[in-house]
This record gives structure tokens, sequence and C-alpha cells, in this order.
């Protein structure tokens, strides 16, 4: 039996082995990161996220099945090894301490390490992206989070008062409160865009990956999620303002119990938009 299939015979054993290890070993992480998520109804999109990841290998399957794990040497095992076991040290971590994001991160880490030991640096590089992919489930430590949400709430509630005023809607703003004739808008963490634009970077990330060829594209339209999220946030807050002075607080209040299911579409439908023009660009280039 030559060495080649002695190593691919050695990989199908095992791949299976250590997939099921790591079922037992992430189960209990993988139940607490389901309840987390069904907590952040705005959030759902990430239980797609591994089928985009899923996906990105399966478009790079034939530049997989040419690698060779021989060509990779024994720096790819030593060097895996030691990533695999840094990310179980960082695992136990986050398993006594109670920290989900440290979890999260270990999975992340040992799905790469596994990759690289079993399969080696070429197939490591060809995998990076659909497992570093798997970063956008990681849940955001809260202290994090209410860093940036913080500024990011006062911020939406002065750009749309702001839009209300440029309209001769009277308006008061109190830090993050809109004061209005008939309602009274309370500018929440929630209300920040942060959800929106980490659901958009992943939108854009994928786009960027699958359709475009260049860097500057490809991190113009990832970049270009950041301000979007923001200002579909902002034009939901000034269309539940607006609603409210030609209308009613009733009216407006109706409008906000649907709005959440209009802003990530919008912004959905602007990187898509974004995205292409880039890729148009792209390909004149190319002409």
């Amino acid at each position: 039996m030559n060495d080649d299939l002695k190593g691919m015979l050695g990989r199908h054993i095992m791949l299976p082995v250590l997939a099921g290890t790591y079922v037992l070993l992430f189960y209990p992480f993988f139940l607490e990161l389901d309840t987390y998520w069904r907590q952040e109804p705005e959030s759902s999109y990430v239980y797609l996220i591994p089928l985009f990841s899923a996906y990105f290998l399966w478009v790079q399957r034939d530049r997989i099945r040419a690698l060779r794990r021989g060509v990779d040497g024994p720096g790819s095992t030593a060097a895996g090894l030691l990533m695999l076991l840094s990310g179980l040290v960082l695992y136990m971590i986050g398993r006594y301490t109670y920290v989900l994001f440290i979890e999260a991160v270990a999975f992340v880490v040992v799905l790469a390490a596994t990759v690289l030991f079993v399969y080696g640096r070429e197939s490591f590089k060809i995998a990076a992206v659909p497992v570093l992919f798997l970063l956008f489930m990681l849940p955001i430590p809260y202290p994090v989070y209410f860093a940036i949400a913080g500024p990011l709430k006062f911020f939406i509630a002065d750009m749309s008062a702001g839009m209300l005023r440029a309209l001769n809607i009277p308006v008061l703003l109190e830090g993050n409160v809109i004061e209005m004739a008939s309602i009274s808008m309370l500018v929440h963490e929630t209300c920040s865009g942060l959800r929106t634009v980490i659901s958009l970077l992943a939108i854009g990330s994928a786009f960027a990956y699958l359709f475009l060829r260049s860097k500057t594209g490809r991190t113009a339209v990832i970049l270009l999620a950041v301000p979007v999220g923001i200002f579909v946030n902002v034009l939901r807050v000034f269309a539940i303002g607006l609603l409210s002075y030609m209308f009613n607080s009733t009216v407006a209040m109706e409008f906000h119990k649907y709005a959440w299911g209009l802003v990530t579409p919008a912004g959905i439908l602007a990187m898509f938009v974004a995205g292409y023009v880039v890729r148009w660009f792209e390909q004149r280039r190319d002409i």
C-alpha cells in the first residue's frame, strides 16, 4: 500500500472520529447558542450562516479535490495540533467561566485547526473564508454590544430628529428621546442598528466572496454594510415620527410593529444593488 493511499485512508478514518468527538464535546455549547439566538428574533439570520459556509466549500470543491495532503509536510500537522490544543483549552475556559463568546471562538478555532491538522496548509487556505464566516454566528459580548450600541442610539436619534426638523416638523430631542406633539420615542440600544449592521456585514462578505474579484471591490462592499445598516434604522425611526405627525400615534405604533421586518430586507436590497454596481465596474474593466 503506497503512502498516498495510506494517507487517504487515515484521513477518512480520522475525520469521522474527530467529527463524532466534536459533536459530543460541543453539544452543550450548541444548545446554549441556540437558546441565545432564539431570544434574539432580529438575528434569526444566524441559522443560515453554516449553510453559507458549506456552500462556500462546495463552490471550491474542485480545488479541494485536486489537493493532496502529502505536499504540505509535517509542519501542517504540528501547527494544526498546536492550534487544536489551544482551541480545546480555550473551550474549557469558556465552559468553566460560562462565557458563550469564548466557547464560540474556541469552536471556530478547533474547526480551523482540524482542517489544518488533517488536510494541510493548502486546504486550510481554501477553507479559511468558509470557516471564518462562522464568526458571524458569535454572540456579541454584552460589554462590547453596549459600548457600541450606546453611542449609536444617540446618533440615530439625532439624525432622525434632524430629518424631521428638515420637514419643519416640531421636534424636541433630549438625549436619545425624541419628543413630538403626539408621540414620545425612546431610541433604545436595540434601535441602534448594530444587529442590522452585523447581518449586512455577513451578506456583504458572502456577496464579495462569491461574486467579486478585486480586493478593493470586496472591501468596499463589506464596509458599506456599516453606513447602510445605520441609515435604514435612521429611516425607520424617522418614518415612525413622520407617520405620527401626519396621522396619529396609533398609526405610527402600528407601523413600528412591522418596521423590524422591513429594515433588514431594505438593507439587504441596498447591499445587493451596491454589490452588483461594483461587479459591473469590475466586468467593464476586464473588457
